[in-house]
C-alpha cells in the first residue's frame, strides 16, 4: 500500500476518502499495538508478582524445615543435660564419695582428732577505713600444726623468709 505524499502546507483533501481511511486505518493499528503492549505488560507483572510469591513461599518452608531441625536438636540436648544432671548427682552423693575414699585411695574415716588454736590476726583497714580480709597480716599457725605431726614430717615446713613490699628490682635492702 502507498502512502500519498503531499507537500508542506497543503490538506490531503484532494485525494478524498483514501486519506481518511489511511488514518483511521493507522489509529486502529496504534490501538491495536497499544493494547498488546498493555497485555504483555499485565502478564509480565503478573508474571514478576507469582515467581516473588513463589520465592517466598519456599523461603518460607525452608526456614519452617530449619527450625524442626533446631527444635529437634535442642530436645536432643535437653536430654543429654537431665543425663549428665543425674550422672553428676550419682558423682556427688556422699555415700559414693566415701566408698570411692576407701576402696580406690584407701582411706579410713578419722579417729584421733587434733585441735590447733589459731591466734586471732588484728584486722587491716584500707584507706576508706573499711575492713579488707586481703590486708590480713600472715601468722604462723601452720609452724604449730607441723610440730603437731608424727617425727618424719617434722620441721617440713619451709623456713620463713621476711616478705618484701617493695619492687622487684630491690636487692632486699
Amino acid at each position: 500500500m502507498e502512502i500519498p505524499m503531499r507537500e508542506p502546507g497543503t490538506s490531503l483533501r484532494g485525494y478524498g476518502g483514501a486519506a481518511n481511511r489511511l488514518r483511521t486505518e493507522f489509529r486502529q493499528r496504534m490501538q491495536r499495538l497499544r493494547l498488546a503492549s498493555r497485555v504483555i505488560l499485565v502478564g509480565l507483572l503478573i508474571s514478576f508478582a507469582g515467581i516473588l510469591w513463589l520465592s517466598q513461599t519456599s523461603s518460607i518452608v525452608a526456614l519452617g524445615y530449619d527450625m524442626q531441625k533446631i527444635d529437634k536438636r535442642v530436645i536432643e540436648l535437653n536430654r543429654e543435660a537431665e543425663v549428665l544432671q543425674s550422672q553428676v548427682a550419682a558423682f556427688e552423693n556422699p555415700k559414693r564419695v566415701e566408698d570411692e575414699a576407701k576402696g580406690k585411695l584407701g582411706m579410713v574415716p578419722a579417729t584421733k582428732y587434733i585441735y590447733v588454736k589459731v591466734p586471732p590476726s588484728e584486722v587491716q583497714t584500707d584507706e576508706n577505713g573499711r575492713d579488707n580480709p586481703k590486708l590480713y597480716p600472715v601468722n604462723n599457725w601452720w609452724r604449730e600444726l607441723t610440730e603437731m605431726l608424727p617425727r618424719p614430717w617434722q620441721n617440713s615446713a619451709p623456713s620463713q623468709k621476711p616478705v618484701s613490699n617493695q619492687g622487684s628490682g630491690s636487692n632486699g635492702q
